[in-house]
């Protein structure tokens, strides 16, 4: 089932099949041999299923209780999986953003740096993914509204906001990478509600994921520079001599960047209205 909602009513039962078409598929990834990239696979799965159970958590005290739960669940399944993500983060960077071509030294030193995943990490993940499947039967969402989704939204849309002035004011990675969480949250709720609200949500989809991938390529590519930095002095004389170079060609990246999150945010989160409950209702409806 794709991960967005159908118009109409029983949406609890609707979530929950949502909910188990990403386990089904995270289940099945385990079984890739391309252990990289089913980490990176499962590791999304994990993402939106926490962004699911995100949308729902103002509903009740009952659904906050699920939320805590199940975000605690499959945020140690994607810790488990994290072992290589900074190393594999910082190849990618220089391999999809900087043309790793003209820099064959740097690019053999970082990929070898990437720990390969182990049959142990993915086995012990799928027990924990077919704990999560059985979960899903005793979630109480029965009666979940359009009008409870809206305000998952609503609360979604005011943490982006608060964390776009939070970066904006601090300039620093860790303000700018939770961010970009907040903006896949919201990436993923426009999902789960593109059908119900086409014009006014739906069409943020788009821009959201543009956005939350710009946020993402920042991220790595200052998290490149500053581990080069850090240990230019221990790198092999042919591999510190393509160093300048590709900082230089980082730092241009970085500015390009820079300009297109801003341009982007200012589009994304600029409608006042939608932080308050009357009129946000009337914005979208």
């Amino acid at each position: 089932m794709r991960y967005s909602l159908p118009t109409g009513s029983d949406i609890g039962n609707k979530l929950k099949q949502i909910a188990r078409s990403q386990l089904e598929r995270a289940l099945a990834e385990t079984e890739l041999a391309d252990g990289e990239k089913a980490t990176h696979q499962i590791r999304k799965r994990g993402k939106k299923m926490r962004a699911l159970v995100r949308l729902i958590r103002t509903t009740d005290p009952a659904s906050e209780s699920l939320y805590q739960f199940e975000n605690a669940h499959y945020r140690s399944v994607n810790d488990l999986l994290s072992g290589s993500r900074d190393a594999t983060s910082l190849y990618q960077a220089l391999v999809q953003q900087l043309q790793a071509e003209d820099f064959p030294q740097m690019a053999a030193y970082l990929k070898a740096r990437i720990p390969q995943a182990t049959g142990n990490e993915l086995f012990e993940a799928r027990n924990l993914l077919q704990r999560g499947r059985l979960h899903i039967d005793d979630w109480k969402v029965d009666q979940l509204t359009w009008k409870d989704l809206r305000r998952g939204y609503r609360k979604s849309y005011r943490r982006a906001c608060k964390a776009l002035k939070k970066a904006r004011k601090n300039e620093d990675d860790q303000s700018f990478h939770t961010l970009r969480k907040r903006v896949k949250d919201q990436w993923y709720h426009s999902r789960l509600l593109q059908h119900r609200y086409p014009k006014k949500i739906g069409k943020r989809c788009k821009s959201l994921n543009t956005l939350a991938g710009d946020l993402g390529d920042w991220r790595d590519l200052r998290l490149l520079c500053h581990f080069l930095a850090r240990n230019s002095a221990n790198l092999d004389p042919e591999v510190r001599a393509e160093l300048i170079p590709l900082l230089d060609r980082a730092q241009q990246r970085l500015q390009i960047l820079r300009k297109d999150i801003d341009r982007h945010c200012q589009q994304l989160f600029a409608r006042k209205t939608w932080r308050k409950q009357k009129k946000w209702q009337t914005a979208v409806e």
